[in-house]
């Protein structure tokens, strides 16, 4: 057993348990040593699962290197990254990014929500065929509560997001992303057994929030390096009007593309 595996079911075997002690605690007159015990369960779990690139519970990877499996970190001399884009497949989205990663001979994994995949089959297929990747994003993307979802719910958002996504395209998904990246260590557990991994990143622009095309790229632009994870976000509209993904995946890989990096796919 890895050290992580054995900290998740300590944490887990913890939170369950802790109340139980607690109130034994406090029965006995130990009211400090009992919020302490609950304090300390309650901050494990919520560290582990409110850190996006925590892998206090599980390996979460936030580098090209480590999705390879390499042990030695992307040279900079390479400038390879990996692009990464959440919440589509959306149709008035993710043609206009096919065309424009196809302009630029750019690979990328989509993480898809399974309920869009489910209505917009074509566009996931047409994924597949030009090159790129799907992942795992949850059936519904419950991005508010995810974190907090216990054994049930949790393992169903992942399991008929990888069905449909399985069918659809008629690949088998191998990264998972939670929404927000918010993955408490139920969540942890139960991507390993269904043999998925986690996938964080290490450059945002914040494009799931912010809707300035400006900001989000002078963001992104201050946080890429050779072997990064770039995250974007398909779905919502720019200041100023018009799809704010294609406009920023357009002007990122100019960028990218004169500061001679290569956008690929582990």
């Amino acid at each position: 057993m890895t050290w992580r595996r054995l900290l998740r079911r300590t944490v887990i075997l913890w939170n369950v348990a802790a109340p139980f002690a607690a109130i034994a605690l406090v029965m006995s007159g130990l009211l400090w040593w009992a919020l302490g015990l609950l304090m300390t369960g309650h901050a494990l779990w919520l560290i582990s699962t409110l850190i996006p690139a925590c892998q206090w519970c599980g390996e979460v990877v936030t580098t090209l290197s480590q999705a390879r499996g390499e042990k030695e970190p992307v040279g900079a001399e390479s400038k390879e990254v990996w692009l990464t884009i959440d919440d589509g497949p959306h149709p008035e989205d993710t043609p206009r990014l096919l065309d424009l990663l196809d302009a630029h001979q750019a690979r990328a994994t989509f993480f898809f929500i399974g309920a869009n995949a489910k209505k917009h089959r074509k566009l996931v297929r047409q994924v597949i065929k030009r090159g790129h990747e799907v992942a795992n994003h949850t059936m519904n993307h419950p991005q508010y509560w995810y974190w907090a979802y216990g054994p049930g719910s949790a393992e169903r958002e992942i399991d008929e997001c990888q069905k449909v996504l399985s069918d659809v395209a008629d690949v088998t998904p191998r990264w998972f992303r939670a929404p927000a990246g918010f993955k408490n260590p139920i969540v942890q557990q139960h991507v390993e057994k269904t043999g998925l991994r986690v996938a964080a990143w290490s450059a945002r622009g914040h494009d799931g929030v912010v809707t300035d095309k400006e900001r989000v790229l002078q963001r992104l632009y201050s946080e890429i390096q050779p072997g990064g994870i770039i995250l974007m976000h398909e779905g919502r509209v720019a200041d100023g009007g018009g799809r704010l993904a294609p406009q920023v995946l357009d002007e990122l890989l100019k960028w990218l593309g004169e500061k001679g990096y290569r956008c690929v796919v582990p």
